[in-house]
């Protein structure tokens, strides 16, 4: 591609074909000085022009690149030749420049694009094709300085239609379903007609927060060490004025690379304080947003306050900074790294802000519940919001977006760059998406998760929801039988009898659903393969279902052993009928299981047996021991014995696993006891093996070389310590499954 160029290389006679050629040539290699050019010479053809069918315009390109001075130069083009149009131009998604940068976080160019007179504010409220507004991006994707900065410009300015996309979710449903609670509290604050706002779906917010478990402690299932360190972490409330003014002077200064951070993957307390300490030393207790400091750098600049630059007792001044110190340096002293310090606190966070996003919610219970007082996206607005975007349109304008949408643009661009706008978090929670039941209540959809904080907050605020069902009439006691919540049905049943209410839980207990089934007959249906029991091995899971349809048992009458449901069911031929596939999962887990141990068993008895015949030093012609009375010697002779015993019985225990007939009945106990009294007795065999072999060979070698003895024997005892390590979280399944009476919920929280 050819052309002619004149003293200042701006390229002449050149057709508007050949200008669209010329752009999209030079702004895919990135040659922004020529583009810019061409943006000042033709703005009739440059500032429309289209990339190709897989970007947008220039515009388009540069912020998505993050070109700030490129997006500045472009747009004063822009402005100087008074094409507002360009502003206006959208790609396949819709999306304008503004819904560019909105969705990026780029606050400074949604800035430059709005006006610093807020003269441009009308593109504020163009949609793309899913209805989303640059506002709702950059909400949807949680970019908090933009989000700041728009909120800020729009405030009092803004109505429900800029806050819902077509689907009729709004920020507020959003923001929880991305788990951005920090987000969701600052929305239900500044804009709190939102948390009783009803989705297409008739999902109220405060559904949408029932169905995220892992926004709740009582659904999450941290490790033991997790819960000591989770109690170790300080989470604040946060404070949505103040989290919003940071974020607009973080935006003013246009970095936040002067913050104070901490390393995320520090992993030694030495390294953290090292770190810490010049931070801190250098930082001091200064903000350098806050234009208070000023004064107080040019003061410490003073030669006469070098003596007060840095006084003894500064660390009080940094109360926070230095409490978070403390904590941290606890914590690390506890050996963990911080990986695992991140993901706890992020659910520490987690936690915090959803519980304080629930209290908001509920200061008006019955109208978050049921969504009375929300505007549906199809009704009419309320009219005490008003939409004032229009008095900041120029005189004698109209809204270019509203008219692309009546008759769209001869070169409407098809494609863009990359569409980002969507994350992945986002996608993830789009294709899971499951069919959303619009008579299913926030009480049930709590329950169903197993999220005791809601499930209590509904009862104590809206007593009448215990009466809720959904469109297959199930109950709260259904679902969380259903979905296997025993921690729900143990908090309803105790709250009944606190209350002194048996008839309601009488009530409920005798309650059917659409198809005349009964607690039991749901509790007998196995679980689907996405709902396992918090435990391994499918013969646990066999095992605890067994418990759980025993429990259930436990609650209803005893009629209700030999009731049908309306397809003539007992809840027992449900139970048989449902359980076959995992039965011989079990089966055939258990024999694996059993064949491996029993040779690793039979190996262990054949060399106790060996070692049990043989008599270290020889015998006197009496036949007594030579070493009798010898510590080391009377250790040889009892752990050789242990040892051959134990091996013996565990390979018994496997033996009659293995020929056992594994119906479900024997899963219940007979066959995890088994199974436990094997293991048991394979662990004590094989420490006895080496006892009585490192005591047998203790009398092998001279006085000089025994003091080396000991780490020999520890590092050969190694191999077979890391096997039984391996085995001891199947040891442990199998005991807290056979002592536990009720199964612990399913796993639906975050798994720390």
């Amino acid at each position: 591609m050819t052309a002619i160029v004149d003293s200042d290389n701006i390229l002449l006679n050149i057709s508007s074909d050949e200008v669209n050629d010329f752009i999209s040539e030079y702004t895919l290699e990135g040659k922004w000085d020529s583009v810019i050019r061409l943006y000042n010479k033709f703005p009739e053809q440059a500032h429309t022009a289209i990339i190709s069918d897989s970007a947008g315009t220039p515009l388009h390109v540069a912020i998505d690149l993050d070109e700030e001075d490129v997006v500045n130069e472009l747009v004063n083009a822009i402005l100087t030749h008074n094409n507002f149009e360009a502003l206006e131009m959208v790609n396949e998604r819709g999306d304008t420049p503004l819904h560019f940068a909105a969705s990026r976080g780029f606050a400074r160019i949604c800035n430059c694009i709005i006006g610093s007179e807020n003269e441009r504010i009308y593109l504020l409220s163009c949609k793309n094709k899913n209805g989303e507004t640059p506002f709702f991006q950059a909400a949807v994707n949680w970019r908090k300085q933009a989000f700041a900065y728009l909120a800020h410009i729009s405030k009092g300015m803004v109505n429900l239609q800029e806050l819902v996309r077509n689907d009729g979710d709004s920020i507020l449903h959003t923001a929880i379903r991305g788990e951005y609670f920090d987000l969701a509290v600052i929305i239900v604050h500044q804009y709190d007609y939102l948390s009783t706002h009803l989705n297409k779906e008739g999902s109220t917010p405060l559904k949408v927060l029932a169905a995220r478990p892992s926004a709740f402690k009582s659904a999450s299932n941290l490790s033991w060490y997790k819960r000591i360190l989770y109690h170790c972490i300080l989470v604040e409330p946060l404070d949505h004025e103040k989290a919003m003014r940071s974020n607009l002077r973080k935006m003013e200064a246009g970095s936040d690379s002067n913050k104070m951070k901490l390393p995320d993957n520090y992993t030694t307390l030495y390294e953290f304080v090292s770190i810490f300490g010049k931070t801190l030393l250098k930082k001091k207790d200064e903000d350098p947003e806050d234009p208070s400091n000023k004064s107080k750098k040019k003061k410490e600049e003073d030669p006469s306050n070098k003596s007060e630059k840095y006084p003894v007792g500064f660390l009080p001044k940094n109360y926070e900074t230095f409490l978070e110190f403390v904590k941290s340096a606890y914590v690390h002293t506890l050996g963990l790294s911080g990986v695992e310090l991140k993901d706890v606190k992020i659910a520490k966070k987690k936690h915090t802000w959803s519980s304080q996003l629930l209290k908001v919610l509920m200061k008006r219970p019955y109208a978050a519940f049921t969504g009375a007082g929300g505007q549906p996206p199809d009704t009419e607005i309320d009219p005490n919001i008003i939409n004032v975007f229009d008095h900041h349109f120029k005189q004698g304008e109209t809204n270019r977006f509203d008219e692309q949408e009546q008759k769209p643009k001869e070169n409407e661009i098809q494609k863009t760059i990359s569409t980002p706008n969507k994350t992945k978090t986002e996608t993830k929670l789009e294709n899971e998406k499951e069919e959303v039941d619009k008579k299913e209540t926030p009480f049930l959809v709590a329950a169903k998760n197993g999220i005791v904080e809601l499930v209590n907050e509904f009862l104590d605020k809206i007593p009448s929801a215990i009466h809720d069902t959904n469109s297959r009439k199930e109950n709260v006691l259904h679902v969380a039988v259903k979905s296997r919540q025993p921690v729900i049905v143990e908090t309803l049943r105790m709250r009944m009898i606190k209350h002194s209410k048996p008839e309601l839980w009488n009530n409920l207990i005798l309650a059917m659903d659409k198809e005349e089934n009964t607690i039991l007959h749901l509790a007998a249906k196995a679980l689907g393969d996405g709902k396992p029991w918090q435990i391994a091995g499918s013969a646990l899971q066999m095992m605890w279902d067994i418990k759980w349809f025993q429990y259930i048992k436990s609650l209803v009458p005893q009629h209700f052993y030999f009731r049908s449901n309306n397809k003539g069911k007992t809840s027992s031929e449900i139970f048989k009928t449902t359980h076959e596939n995992l039965i011989q999962e079990s089966s055939s887990w258990l024999k694996d299981t059993s064949e491996s141990c029993s040779v690793v068993s039979g190996l262990v008895a054949g060399v106790s047996f060996a070692t049990a015949s043989q008599v270290p030093g020889g015998t006197t012609d009496e036949g007594s021991p030579v070493l009798e009375g010898k510590p080391a010697f009377d250790a040889f002779a009892i752990s050789s014995l242990i040892g051959l015993c134990f091996s013996v019985t565990g390979l018994i225990m496997f033996l009659s696993i293995l020929t056992s007939r594994k119906q479900a009945k024997d899963f219940r106990r007979d066959l995890p006891l088994k199974l436990l009294l094997g293991l048991s007795s394979l662990f004590v065999s094989i420490a006895s093996m080496f006892i009585s072999f490192c005591t047998g060979h203790f009398f092998l070698l001279s006085h000089n070389f025994k003091s080396i003895l000991f780490p020999i024997y520890a590092a050969t005892c190694l191999p077979v310590t890391f096997y039984a390590v391996a085995q001891f979280p199947l040891y442990f399944d199998l005991i807290t499954s056979i002592l536990t009476k009720v199964p612990t919920a399913t796993d639906k929280g975050d798994n720390l």
